[in-house]
């Protein structure tokens, strides 16, 4: 289950609000499993809109929100730049008007593929071997399709390798085909059995083990998996399915690293702006929580809303010292931060 609002808020790029919510999730700490599993669907959201430009920055948020769920000790201010770094990301995107991968009809996304999958490169004996845990049996319906995959995507790593910083455009061309042929193969449906997962027939499971068995060495590439399997049960698939399209993305960018830059100076202002407050805005929302009695009761329907809006009057706080996002949609596609030049007094 996660938090709709807070996944919300998170999705459209709210800072103020994100960090404002994150706060009370830390504050009422028996319920930091809903907030853990907001986060990884604010990953998968970001995974089905993100491109090889930007693709740096998730692998970033996504190690950085692996450690935070697998580590017993809560730190705030690890919490909140987590969420900042969220927020930025998803700025990106609400500018430029990306659209998600899942949502072109299968057809349509065939005509974009169909190129990707050839029969002129073959598997030798040691490259079956290499995936013999995710490749069906002989004998099974799927087995040349499993060989026909596996082959062309090796194939289209073997190009990669060959490109340079000259042929930017192409390498972003393959990140873009690689991340619709794993959406293609998803979508088909297609039953696939692996040695790895032999009760699951989902092809997803196959392109997984792929993954697996290639770049497990990668923590920003396995992150991704650990993320999808963090108590996975099936009707979680289409919530996080956005991590495996990132996965994608990210192993052309394995290759090619010099195609997506980390953080710019004006992003890492803002993330170290809010470390620098982290301390106090807790103690800002146990304040706030004390002072309005901002539960809010599961029973209580008549003051519900009101009781909402009382939770979030604290943000002016945050306004205060968390620089602006200034849109500047025609100027630039990398959003632009404003510092309003506010100090912390204690």
């Amino acid at each position: 289950m996660i938090n709709k609002e807070l996944f919300d808020f998170i999705c459209r790029g709210n800072i103020e609000k994100s960090l404002y919510g994150t706060c009370i999730f830390l504050i009422e700490n028996s319920k930091i499993e809903v907030l853990e599993e907001t986060l990884i669907s604010v990953c998968s959201h970001i995974g089905t809109l993100i491109n090889i430009r930007e693709i740096s920055k998730l692998n970033d948020i996504c190690i950085s929100t692996k450690n935070l769920i697998e580590n017993d000790k809560i730190t705030i201010a690890d919490y909140l730049i987590l969420i900042t770094k969220m927020c930025i990301v998803c700025n990106i995107y609400n500018l430029n008007h990306i659209s998600k991968t899942g949502v072109i009809p299968v057809s349509k996304l065939r005509e974009k593929i169909v190129d990707v999958f050839s029969e002129d490169f073959k598997l030798n004996t040691n490259g079956i071997m290499k995936f013999e845990q995710i490749i069906p049996p002989p004998d099974s319906e799927a087995y040349l399709l499993s060989l026909k995959i596996i082959s062309s995507f090796v194939r289209i790593i073997k190009i990669l390798e060959d490109l340079t910083s000259d042929d930017i455009s192409k390498i972003e061309l393959i990140s873009i085909k690689f991340k619709n042929c794993f959406d293609y193969i998803i979508r088909k449906k297609y039953i696939i059995q692996t040695k790895l997962n032999p009760s699951e027939h989902d092809p997803i499971y196959f392109l997984w083990g792929f993954i697996e068995i290639l770049y497990q060495h990668e923590e920003f590439i396995h992150s991704y998996y650990s993320l999808f399997s963090n108590n996975y049960k099936r009707t979680l698939k289409n919530q996080r399915i956005g991590l495996i399209y990132a996965a994608a993305v990210s192993i052309i960018y394995s290759y090619k690293r010099f195609i997506s830059p980390s953080w710019n100076q004006n992003e890492l202002q803002v993330i170290q702006k809010t470390k620098e407050i982290s301390i106090e805005l807790i103690k800002q929302v146990k304040k706030d929580i004390k002072s309005r009695d901002v539960y809010i009761d599961n029973n209580d329907e008549d003051n519900r809303e009101d009781k909402k809006e009382k939770r979030i009057d604290g943000i002016g706080y945050i306004d205060k010292f968390i620089p602006k996002i200034i849109n500047q949609r025609n100027i630039s596609p990398t959003p632009q931060f404003q510092d309003e030049m506010k100090t912390i007094s204690s």
